[in-house]
């Protein structure tokens, strides 16, 4: 019942354009409300949805996937953007950023996550925020989780560069991984997620729900195709123990149904090294290729 509750108001919060557009224009500092929440799951608690997540990302390691804490902590990113005091509405909004810093790998055990907003800045298409969750384990500090999301401002004058930049992997030389390179997202698997994760956003439902939110077709969710590119990741390479930064930006949507392949840098032999990775869609036009770039990096 607390879940639909969240989503009815999730689906009827609106976004102060108003405020958000004046703020773009003038780019100053602006006030994000403070929501924070503080929750506490048992593995009682997620144990299915560690299950179903787990069979959806074919992933195997005794080790929580570095993205499940993500998964977990929805819920509060919702509560947090569908605040009242919140500029932002849920319909819509697009991740286009996450980084995962993960100083220790987290165990199927007691979790605590720490959600709050971290910062907002301009985007080429509008205005985006920075919403973190601070993973703790047995008392200790085992991950920070940021995501960044973009509200679209049609109204807006675009800006003629881009706000971050995807050079670092540009510069890379990029090959399919040795196995395992080829990701298929089938065309329900935006709803399958969204049973696992509560993220019910249209835009990954059925294309005309998509349609309505003001998209042209459905796409799937981004911690989703994180999620499986760093599994696939992982069975040609183990993920490392030692802390590490994993950075991702997602240029364009993954659109439902359709196959990408994994391109990395060549996988290094320890911690020490950085590597690149990259999801195309070889159907695409070379410059629409890329979907999802990122890299992953000793800290």
């Amino acid at each position: 019942m607390r879940q639909v509750f969240q989503l009815v108001k999730a689906a009827t919060k609106k976004a102060d354009k108003p405020l958000l557009e004046q703020w773009f224009a003038k780019y100053e500092s602006m006030q994000l409300p403070d929501v924070a929440s503080t929750r506490y799951f048992t593995p009682t608690d997620y144990s299915s949805r560690l299950n179903a997540f787990n069979e959806l990302h074919d992933w195997h390691s005794h080790y929580l996937h570095p993205c499940f804490p993500q998964l977990l902590g929805l819920s509060q990113h919702i509560s947090a953007l569908s605040h009242t005091n919140s500029p932002f509405s849920l319909i819509g909004l697009v991740h286009v950023g996450n980084e995962i810093r993960q100083y220790q790998p987290l165990n199927n055990e007691d979790l605590c996550l720490h959600c709050y907003f971290n910062d907002i800045t301009p985007h080429q298409y509008g205005v985006q925020v920075e919403v973190n969750i601070k993973v703790s384990q047995g008392g200790k500090h085992c991950q920070t989780v940021s995501s960044t999301y973009l509200y679209r401002l049609p109204s807006v004058d675009i800006l003629s560069t881009r706000t971050k930049s995807d050079s670092a992997v540009a510069l890379a030389t990029l090959s399919p991984l040795p196995e395992h390179s080829q990701l298929q997202f089938k065309p329900g698997v935006g709803r399958r997620y969204a049973r696992i994760s509560g993220d019910y956003n249209p835009i990954h439902l059925a294309k005309w729900s998509a349609r309505l939110a003001g998209f042209k077709d459905v796409m799937a969710h981004g911690t989703h195709v994180l999620a499986m590119a760093l599994s696939k990741l992982n069975h040609n390479w183990q993920l490392p123990l030692e802390p590490v930064a994993i950075t991702s930006q997602f240029n364009r949507p993954v659109l439902l149904p359709s196959t990408v392949t994994l391109n990395t840098s060549l996988l290094p032999l320890n911690a020490e090294k950085t590597v690149h990775f990259e999801l195309t869609n070889p159907l695409a036009s070379r410059r629409k290729q890329s979907v999802m770039s990122g890299e992953i990096r000793a800290i």
